[in-house]
């Protein structure tokens, strides 16, 4: 486990992702070519939410790009969080605990692939 993951107490990288998912992910893709979209997929989280956009619409935009890259990598947690901050940025109501999930959910997802990826 990573040093970041280490930090967190009872974080297991393996809760985050669809484990299966990405068995069958690289068996399509080959692990190399795995580990170079998980590498894209945390550079989005970094870019999409770290820091997360101060206006609604652009935090929708971002959201609704880690909404499908992240579902198409196996982490559904993300996925959802995403697309629920999404929906509330579209609704323009009170969006803090949907942006709090989503961004819990990218830490997460960030030392998940970090542990994955070996980094």
């Amino acid at each position: 486990m990573n040093e970041l993951a280490a930090a967190e107490p009872g974080f297991t990288p393996s809760a985050v992702f669809d484990a299966d998912a990405l068995t069958e992910l690289e068996g399509l893709f080959g692990r190399p070519r795995l580990m170079d979209l998980l590498g894209v997929l945390d550079r989005e989280i970094v870019l999409r939410l770290d820091p997360p956009a101060d206006e609604s619409a652009q935090l929708a935009r971002d959201a609704h790009v880690l909404v499908s890259s992240s579902g198409a990598l196996a982490f559904g947690d993300l996925s959802s969080a995403c697309s629920a901050l999404e929906q509330a940025c579209l609704r323009g109501g009170d969006i803090a605990a949907q942006l709090g999930t989503a961004v819990h959910a990218a830490r997460h997802a960030r030392l998940a692939i970090a542990t994955l990826r070996g980094v």
